[in-house]
């Protein structure tokens, strides 16, 4: 029994190192975006709508203004600053875990939120907020938000064509003997 809990043992830990080193190589953009995140979420919080449109993907903002100029609105997951007046506003979050998403300059990243909800006047804790960040140029910006549900590789792949780097994959050359 001794010898089977030590081998159990021993195989949790291999398995466990294997995804840390794993999780290693993928740490750099999945760090950058939910500091990017964050600083999105900070500036969002604090109502300082300059900082945050400047972390809004190009294509993100024109979707914005283009929604303005057709409803009369900026009734966008990605205009905090509309929302605030009329429905709720940011009080405080956290940034979760963030994903690789279906190519290798897009990012999701999970949070949760406290918003105050005006018309109640109260504030709902802990609603699931899920961020997409993706590579455009080279720079990486917010580009959607998804309250309550998940943004799928399918729905990034068909609904964000174009917005961001397209990164070549690098093909292995064959080993030479």
């Amino acid at each position: 029994m001794k010898r089977f809990a030590l081998l159990c043992a021993l195989t949790l830990s291999s398995v466990v190192l294997a995804q840390e080193a794993a999780a290693a190589d993928e740490a750099p953009d999945l760090k950058n975006a939910r500091e990017l995140a964050t600083k999105y979420l900070t500036a969002v919080k604090a109502k300082k709508w300059a900082d945050a449109k400047k972390l809004l993907h190009p294509k993100t903002v024109d979707a914005i203004a283009e929604r303005k100029k057709r409803m009369g609105k900026e009734d966008h997951p990605m205009a905090p600053w509309y929302h605030e007046k009329v429905d709720y506003y940011l009080k405080d979050f956290k940034v979760g875990g963030a994903r690789q998403g279906p190519t290798a300059s897009t990012v999701v990243v999970e949070a949760t939120e406290d918003n105050y909800q005006v018309e109640d006047k109260g504030v709902a804790e802990g609603e699931k907020a899920t961020y997409l960040v993706g590579k455009k140029d080279g720079k990486w910006f917010l580009v959607d938000k998804k309250r309550g549900e998940d943004f799928t590789n399918d729905s990034i792949k068909l609904g964000y064509k174009g917005w961001f780097d397209k990164i070549e994959k690098v093909e292995e050359a064959p080993a030479t003997e």
